[in-house]
C-alpha cells in the first residue's frame, strides 16, 4: 500500500492542523457575533425612557379629557340666569348745554349770510333773452364819479344829465364806441344798470331794434356835479348785412322813461348792437 508523502499525510508529525490559504475567509474568528460592550444596557434605557414618555403623554390626555368634560357637564345643568343687569345710575346730572356768549361793546357782530346776487332779466333780441346778474363791482377811484353803494343819494333824473358819443376801440371785426352820460346839475344821484339805447334816422325815426344788454356785473354809479358815467355800445365793422347808419342816438337813463337824443353815428351790421352797464368814468365799460 503506497502511502502519502508526509507533506499530504496526516501523521502525528505531519501540518494537518496548520490552516489552509481559504481558511480565513470561510471561518470567521469566534469573537465577532459578541455584542459591543454596553449596548444592551443603553437598549434598555432608550426603551424604559420611551416607555416613561408614553405613559406622561397618556395621563396628560386622561386629564385634559377629564377636565373638559367636567366643565362642559358643569356648564349644561347649572340654571341660568334670566336678569339683564343695568348699569349702575350715574348720581351726576347732565349739565346744560353752555348758553351763547352775549357779546360785549366793542365786539364786532357776526355779519349775517350775504343774500344772493339779484337776477335782472334784459330784453329780447331775435328771439334770445339775455340775463345778467347784479353783484359787486370794483369801485373806480376819480374826483367826480365813483362805483358803489348809493346810500342816500337820488337816483338821476333824465333833466339832470346830458349825453355824448365818445372814443371808442376797434379789433378783430369789432367797433366799440362809448357813451357818456354827464351830470351837470349842482347836486349829487346815481345811475345802475343799463341805458335803453336807440338809432334814429335825421327825421327822428328809429332804425332797428333798440340794443341788447350785454351780460355784466354792475354796482351804483354816484356823480357828483360834473362828474360822469358811461357804457361801452359793440357792433361789428360792416359784416354781414347792415342797416342804414343813425343820424341821432336816443337813449333812456337807467330809472327813466324820458329820453335824450343826441348826434351820434352807429351802424348795426349782422344784428349786433350791444350796450354794456354804465361804470364810473368816461372811458366805457370796462374802462380801457
Amino acid at each position: 500500500m503506497t502511502g502519502f508523502p508526509d507533506h499530504q499525510g496526516g501523521g502525528p508529525d505531519g501540518d494537518g492542523d496548520r490552516a489552509g490559504p481559504v481558511e480565513p475567509l470561510l471561518r470567521q474568528p469566534p469573537g465577532y457575533l459578541d455584542a459591543p460592550p454596553g449596548a444592551f444596557a443603553q437598549i434598555r434605557r432608550r426603551a424604559a425612557r420611551r416607555r416613561r414618555a408614553r405613559a406622561a403623554g397618556g395621563a396628560l390626555a386622561a386629564a385634559v379629557v377629564l377636565t373638559g368634560s367636567v366643565y362642559l357637564v358643569g356648564a349644561m345643568t347649572s340654571p341660568g340666569s334670566d336678569r339683564v343687569v343695568s348699569p349702575p345710575a350715574s348720581n351726576s346730572r347732565t349739565s346744560a348745554a353752555p348758553s351763547t356768549p352775549t357779546p360785549t361793546r366793542g365786539t364786532a357782530p357776526t355779519p349775517s349770510p350775504s343774500r344772493p346776487a339779484a337776477r335782472h332779466s334784459t330784453g329780447t333780441r331775435g328771439g334770445t333773452t339775455a340775463t345778467t346778474t347784479a353783484g359787486p363791482t370794483p369801485t373806480r377811484t376819480g374826483a367826480s364819479a365813483t362805483s358803489g353803494t348809493s346810500g342816500t343819494t337820488p337816483m338821476c333824473t333824465t333833466s339832470q344829465l346830458t349825453a355824448a358819443l365818445g372814443g371808442g376801440d376797434a379789433g378783430a371785426g369789432s367797433l366799440f364806441r362809448y357813451l357818456v352820460l354827464t351830470n351837470h346839475s349842482g347836486t349829487a344821484c346815481h345811475l345802475t344798470g343799463y341805458p335803453g339805447l336807440s338809432m334814429l334816422d335825421a327825421a327822428g325815426k328809429q332804425i332797428g331794434a333798440p340794443a341788447d344788454r350785454q351780460p355784466m356785473s354792475y354796482a351804483p354809479v354816484v356823480l357828483r356835479p360834473g362828474g360822469s358815467a358811461s357804457d361801452t355800445i359793440h357792433t361789428v365793422n360792416q359784416q354781414g348785412s347792415c342797416l342804414p347808419a343813425s343820424v341821432k342816438l336816443r337813449i333812456y337813463p337807467p330809472g327813466n322813461t324820458a329820453s335824450l337824443d343826441f348826434v351820434g353815428s352807429v351802424t348795426d351790421c349782422d344784428h349786433l348792437f350791444t350796450v354794456t352797464p354804465l361804470a364810473a368814468g368816461s372811458t366805457g365799460n370796462p374802462a380801457s
